[in-house]
């Protein structure tokens, strides 16, 4: 891709009617950037610069990442997993007893005084 000369320029919260150009789309809490080209928008992205100056080994990060990442990714989609995990871990199972640190434990203890 060549050059380009941006000189359409939108804040909106609906799609301006452009082929090419860039958009700030107002969302709520802030905005997401696109840039149009042949009417198409396409979601700007960030960019991890390696801490270098040169702008050949920047990366594109992927901040979402998906459904099947690993609770250790720095995503959206890692931190759900985490959150997840620890979730099922605090949660336990009905088989677990009184001496386990869950909240099926703590039933199993309470109902061990009940009775």
């Amino acid at each position: 891709m060549g050059m380009i000369r941006i000189k359409n320029t939108f804040i909106s919260d609906l799609q301006p009617a452009i082929n090419d150009g860039l958009w700030l789309k107002v969302v709520d809490g802030g905005v997401t950037l696109y840039l149009i080209e042949g009417g198409t928008p396409k979601p700007l992205k960030l960019v991890d610069d390696n801490s270098t100056a040169k702008t050949s080994d920047d990366t594109v990060q992927d901040l979402v990442g998906s459904v099947e990442d690993e609770k250790t990714a720095n995503t959206i989609n890692g931190a759900k997993a985490y959150a997840d995990d620890v979730k099922d871990t605090v949660t336990g199972t009905a088989e677990d007893t009184a001496d386990d640190l869950t909240l099926y434990g703590l039933k199993a203890y309470i109902d061990s005084k009940v009775e």
